[in-house]
């Protein structure tokens, strides 16, 4: 597969470079029957790249992806869909500082669409600049204030700054737009761990789990049940169907870069020490490395 798509790059540079720098005026002497392309067969040009690019993305070969996009923006550099495109595949390449570069050229085609500037602010609470993030999260709910996406970015923003009663209003606000919106809703029960308020955090964790049934509420749930009662076996079960489920949540790191508190992760190291625990943690150790 990753064969077949650098022979179908090479086909469309190759081309591309044809018709782009070849037909010139001064090419014209020496191919008095082609034509100059015109506008439109440019952008139309670059629109299939960007359609090969995004395939390029979607089995993860992300460096040949921002080749072909790059040449893309520069056959039509008013599209912004294509910087959009750029954008991800250099994210997805660990390029950050690149992808905010072209997310700016996204902005300036498309000044008032809140979503870019949320995007934005993803790339810089990767980058761990929060408050660089607040700024372009405030700036998209400017523009849409019934933004459940905005809202969940600045409860996430919050719990990095350790505000965790301003984060669990921005969760708040988001799961009220978007019942259904499990992140949100989880994120507040991490809070309200931290906050002490086991009780409600329960709450939260159960409902994120009846919407998704996904690892991460799944794990959540299952600490908080093991440290109220480290006899119950619903606790176990839930725990080694979680790991199962997604094995890198056994690990510290991932679980900081899910935004897990200092008071979650202590409890989730006394539960990884059971005895019943000690099997799936070791393999999903194995398997997180």
């Amino acid at each position: 597969m990753k064969n077949l798509f650098q022979f179908i790059y090479q086909i469309i540079i190759f081309i591309s470079l044809f018709d782009y720098f070849l037909i010139t005026k001064q090419s014209k002497a020496f191919f008095p029957k082609i034509n100059e392309p015109n506008q439109q067969e440019l952008e139309s040009t670059s629109i299939q790249i960007g359609k090969t690019a995004i395939q390029l993305i979607q089995f993860g070969e992300y460096d040949e992806a921002i080749k072909l996009l790059k040449l893309s923006v520069k056959l039509n550099p008013k599209e912004k869909d294509l910087w959009l495109s750029l954008a991800e595949a250099q994210i997805r390449s660990n390029k950050k500082y690149k992808a905010l570069d072209s997310l700016d050229e996204a902005i300036k085609l498309k000044p008032l669409e809140e979503n870019i500037y949320f995007t934005k602010a993803s790339v810089y609470i990767d980058l761990n600049k929060p408050k660089k993030a607040k700024i372009f999260i405030n700036k998209g709910l400017s523009l849409n204030k019934n933004s459940a996406r905005g809202y969940f970015q600045l409860g996430n923003t919050e719990i990095i700054l350790n505000n965790y009663k301003l984060a669990r209003l921005a969760f708040k606000k988001s799961s009220n737009i978007n019942s259904n919106f499990w992140q949100a809703i989880n994120n507040e029960g991490l809070v309200l761990y931290e906050l002490n308020n086991i009780k409600e955090a329960r709450k939260k964790f159960k409902l994120a789990l009846k919407i998704s049934n996904n690892a991460e509420p799944m794990l959540a749930l299952a600490i908080l049940l093991f440290s109220l009662d480290n006899n119950n076996m619903e606790s176990i079960k839930l725990a080694k169907n979680a790991l199962n489920s997604n094995h890198k949540y056994v690990s510290k790191n991932y679980q900081a870069k899910q935004l897990w508190g200092v008071k979650l992760q202590k409890s989730a190291e006394l539960l990884f020490k059971n005895k019943e625990m000690k099997k799936i943690v070791k393999e999903a150790k194995e398997k997180a490395e």
